[in-house]
């Protein structure tokens, strides 16, 4: 019988700004997706590991949900209201706690990989890395499963003024944007949910929790689109 342990080490840890699992994405995204680097540790030859790397736009990287203490056979994923089995999702909490997303690689200075468009926390273990191949990574005729039966409405963001002046004030001080934030936790769905810290105030009125930010905003649906108008940043 073969021994059923894998010893598993990380190469290395991600560094961002988001440090709150509420605050990340719930997957990749080129646009709205956390920007961040890859350090590699010292004294394992990954100098010459990464030779060549640079060479592609896009890669993989495998990791662990460091912060997943436990998995869920059944999970309430961002979009719908059913829960699903964990293996039909991408949910963080699994048997064994381990992710994969494609990234956007910006560059790479010594055991420094700069990557942008990820889903991970600050202090993410990094396990491997591959570089995505568009032959083999994408299949054009793939389908989406339960997803496909999910309609997703066109989001539109319409931003006030005040909101601005605030957001540029927050940015400056804190060094937090905190409209790519709110735009990150409402690209899902702009209404309560388990993931998300909103509240409704009224028909139509919604507040988000961001740290110490409380972030007021109106829903409409139009036909296909939704407007998500925010209205202040307190």
């Amino acid at each position: 019988m073969t021994d059923q342990h894998i010893h598993i080490e990380p190469i290395g840890v991600f560094h961002t700004y988001t440090k709150e699992k509420h605050r990340v994405p719930r997957q990749p995204d080129k646009d709205l997706g956390i920007h961040g680097y890859i350090l590699l540790h010292k004294e394992h030859n990954f100098e010459q590991a990464l030779q060549d790397l640079d060479s592609f736009s896009h890669m993989w990287i495998i990791f662990q949900f460091h912060q997943a203490l436990q998995w869920k056979p059944m999970v309430l994923p961002p979009r719908g209201k059913q829960k699903r089995g964990v293996f039909a999702t991408r949910s963080p909490y699994r048997p064994n706690p381990i992710g994969i997303s494609v990234v956007s690689l910006i560059s790479i200075h010594g055991l420094c990989i700069e990557i942008s468009g990820t889903d991970l926390l600050d202090e993410t273990p990094i396990l491997d890395i591959k570089p995505y191949i568009p032959y083999a990574d994408c299949i054009s005729e793939a389908n989406s499963g339960w997803l496909d039966a999910i309609e997703e409405p066109n989001i539109i963001f319409n931003i006030n003024d005040d909101c601005l002046v605030i957001a540029s004030e927050i940015k400056e001080k804190k060094g937090v944007d905190i409209i790519l934030h709110i735009k990150q936790l409402l690209r899902e769905s702009p209404y309560p949910h388990p993931y998300r810290r909103i509240k409704k105030i009224n028909e139509d009125m919604y507040e988000l929790s961001i740290r110490t930010w409380r972030i007021i905003y109106t829903v409409h649906e139009h036909d296909k689109s939704m407007i998500i108008t925010m209205l202040s940043i307190s």
